[in-house]
């Protein structure tokens, strides 16, 4: 399940951030916004599927596998900043 979350985040994020790209000719804040949203989906998923799990409730946040998902977000925005070196700026 984290790992459709992932690449579901990473999905979004290089969407966002390409068609950012593509609007405003900036790379620098392509990239910016490619780790917001990244930042935004995981933390959020994160939160959201601690709230709905009792046993980390119980037990703690580190005795899950929902830490992975925090982990996620520089190596995701990293893949995105690869991926925004190949995309051509309009202009």
């Amino acid at each position: 399940m984290n790992y459709i979350i992932i690449l579901l985040s990473l999905l979004i994020s290089t969407m966002v951030s390409v068609w950012i790209i593509k609007k405003k000719n900036n790379k620098r804040i392509s990239m910016f916004s490619a780790f917001i949203t990244n930042l935004l989906f995981l933390s959020g998923t994160t939160w959201v599927l601690y709230s709905i799990d009792d046993e980390a409730k119980i037990f703690g946040f580190g005795h899950t596998d929902l830490p992975v998902l925090i982990f996620a977000i520089p190596i995701i925005t990293w893949v995105n900043f690869l991926i925004l070196q190949f995309v051509k700026n309009q202009g």
